[in-house]
């Protein structure tokens, strides 16, 4: 195989991807497009520009109260350039199923938190209820300053992308982080 001659031994190239990043880190391609990050089997190192998710949540973000009914939500306490990766939507695994079970009973504790994986099929979805990070607090917005991409790195299934959200904008400091529920 080529792959450990493209690009000085990333691995993009081996699955016929481009470079999803430019040299800053910000992301080039558009939304609904895979990003495929440089994982274990390359040979370049934690510093290659092909591994922005897997190096976490960069920015001061904090949970806040929010003053028109929404609950809680999520804002950063410094300017964040557009394209850039801001925080990963994790959380538990579970079957759409189990997903189906779950959100009977969310919805009468009238919150959710499930994400599903349905870049290729709908086989999977996110719980962020009891397990996940910042991101279980982001709120919707129809007009959002971040945008959904799947990422794949040690896992190329393509039932299981990882749930990267990206500024579509520059963001202020001080300013609430939302993306839309919706999106297709």
């Amino acid at each position: 195989l080529a792959e450990a001659t493209l690009a000085g031994g990333c691995c993009p190239g081996a699955s016929r991807n481009r470079f999803a990043y430019n040299e800053a880190g910000q992301v080039r391609i558009r939304a609904g497009l895979p990003i495929y990050e440089c994982n274990s089997r390359c040979r370049c190192g934690a510093e290659c520009p092909n591994r922005v998710v897997q190096r976490g949540i960069r920015y001061d973000l904090c949970i806040f109260r929010t003053g028109d009914g929404r609950g809680w939500g999520v804002r950063t306490l410094q300017r964040i350039r557009k394209n850039s990766f801001v925080m990963e939507y994790v959380g538990e695994i579970i079957t759409s199923e189990e997903a189906e079970r779950r959100g009977q009973v969310y919805d009468r504790q009238g919150a959710t938190y499930l994400f599903d994986l349905d870049y290729v099929e709908d086989v999977y979805t996110v719980d962020a209820a009891h397990y996940g990070n910042i991101s279980h607090f982001v709120n919707h917005s129809c007009d959002p300053n971040l945008q959904v991409y799947n990422v794949f790195i040690e896992n190329l299934d393509q039932r299981l992308p990882r749930i990267a959200l990206f500024a579509t904008r520059p963001i202020r400091a001080g300013e609430e982080l939302t993306f839309d529920y919706n999106m297709h």
